[in-house]
């Protein structure tokens, strides 16, 4: 049996995801309302330059998966990749949160999230792809990519801090609390990388041989298996990323509790963190196609039950939906990157190479189409479909409006993404026979 990885390799490779985190985060739920209340851009535009840009950064994930596979270093084949990314992002999070009022028009906001997006998929195919084959069985492969969620869920915890600190002390403005979370983002990341590159050994799988970009697709797009942890990574992720993108909203004119936005939205990724532990305890148990159908079946009766419940001034409400919901925040994103890993498993026993980055990168392309996707739709739908428009008195309509998008449309989403794992077959018992005879290849 593979000997378990220590608490301190874990912390140390999970740790990245931190700063990764705290920076995403902010940019779902943050900058669409900053470039457009407070920067003068209209919604629509926030929410096509948003969906533009992702959309571009996905033709960008498998030409980098097949890179990364592809090239071996005296430093490694994962850590340069990092490395390399982390400087670029640093930059791109600057830029975007501490703009200059004078120049950040919709060019400004579009080519800054381009070059996020680029450094973005650098470090997240490399980082995945890296923790796919330093955990080598089915469980231990769930308690890694838990470990990553619960750093993932700590950061954008620690990040809310800073508004929700602005809202309690009632020092600064809307341009403060996003320029203060910047500021927190450019010096986490260089802190949470140097346990990494120090104590986590760099990927020794072999490379995949040589192959071609259209190949490459051919053969993600023939994986039936992939085909499902796909698209229920799109459906899933356009679900929270949906909620995210209006959750201010929401409580601002649907529960008239603006104040305690900050505040509640701490409370959701304390209780996803709290909660990972359980969700990874779970997946021991039942397997973790059975724990996801788990968490989508409960993510739906929350969002239907906060439509139906929803009104003005009630704050136990808000503070009890918002903890909720968060328990089941973690789970999907945790899992299906656990069982990419055991597909990426099953496509070297069949073709006898190692793709890990170029699998992971289909991956990293549903999440970020998945957030694209959710500002794309979401708040057009809201401005122009139901009329809504923030800083204004709004219509019974049109708030109605609104919290039909920010629940429904998810609580849809998230019903879909539990379509593709009914029957999925590739379970622990498949696992075990498929790296077991991995290993006797190794030993023939």
């Amino acid at each position: 049996m593979s000997q378990l990885l220590s608490k301190r390799t874990l912390a140390s490779h999970s740790g990245i995801w931190m700063p990764l985190a705290a920076m995403t985060m902010p940019i779902a739920v943050y900058l669409p309302p900053f470039y457009g209340e407070t920067l003068g851009l209209s919604l629509t535009t926030v929410g096509i330059i948003f969906t533009l840009a992702r959309i571009w950064d996905t033709v960008t994930d498998p030409i980098m998966g097949v890179l990364i596979d592809r090239v071996d270093t005296r430093w490694g084949r994962r850590k340069p990749w990092v490395a390399v990314s982390l400087p670029i992002l640093m930059l791109a999070a600057y830029m975007l949160y501490l703009p200059d009022p004078q120049t950040a028009n919709g060019a400004y906001l579009g080519i800054w999230l381009f070059v996020l997006y680029i450094g973005y998929t650098m470090v997240g195919i490399a980082h995945q792809s890296w923790g796919a084959e330093l955990a080598p069985t089915y469980d231990e492969r769930s308690r890694l990519f838990g470990w990553r969620e619960m750093f993932v869920m700590v950061g954008m915890t620690t990040v809310l801090a800073i508004p929700a600190a602005v809202d309690l002390f009632g020092d600064g403005d809307f341009a403060d609390m996003v320029g203060a979370m910047g500021w927190y983002i450019v010096i986490l990341i260089p802190l949470m990388a140097l346990p990494l590159f120090m104590f986590v050994p760099d990927s020794n799988a072999r490379s995949g041989a040589s192959i071609s970009l259209k190949e490459a697709l051919s053969v993600l797009v023939g994986n039936r298996l992939l085909r499902r942890v796909l698209i229920t990574d799109l459906l899933t992720g356009f679900a929270l990323a949906a909620s995210g993108a209006l959750y201010i909203f929401m409580a601002s004119y649907i529960f008239e509790l603006g104040s305690h936005a900050s505040f509640a939205l701490l409370l959701f990724f304390l209780s996803g963190t709290l909660a990972m532990p359980l969700w990874m305890k779970l997946a021991y148990r039942i397997g973790k196609t059975a724990a996801i159908k788990v968490s989508i079946v409960y993510g739906v009766i929350v969002e239907v039950g906060v439509y139906l419940l929803a009104e003005p001034g009630n704050a136990v409400l808000l503070w009890g939906y918002t903890l909720a919901f968060g328990i089941a925040f973690g789970a999907a994103p945790a899992l299906l990157r656990s069982m990419l890993a055991d597909i990426t498993d099953l496509d070297e026993l069949e073709s006898g190479n190692k793709r890990t980055a170029m699998y992971y990168s289909l991956l990293l392309t549903t999440s970020k189409l998945a957030s694209a996707l959710s500002v794309g739709i979401t708040l057009p739908l809201v401005e122009l479909g139901f009329g809504f428009q923030p800083g204004e008195n709004n219509s019974d309509a049109a708030l109605d409006g609104l919290l039909f998008t920010y629940a429904i449309v998810p609580a849809i989403a998230l019903a879909l993404a539990y379509l593709p794992m009914i029957r999925y077959p590739l379970e622990r018992d498949e696992v075990a026979r498929v790296q077991n005879e991995l290993r006797q290849r190794e030993l023939a």
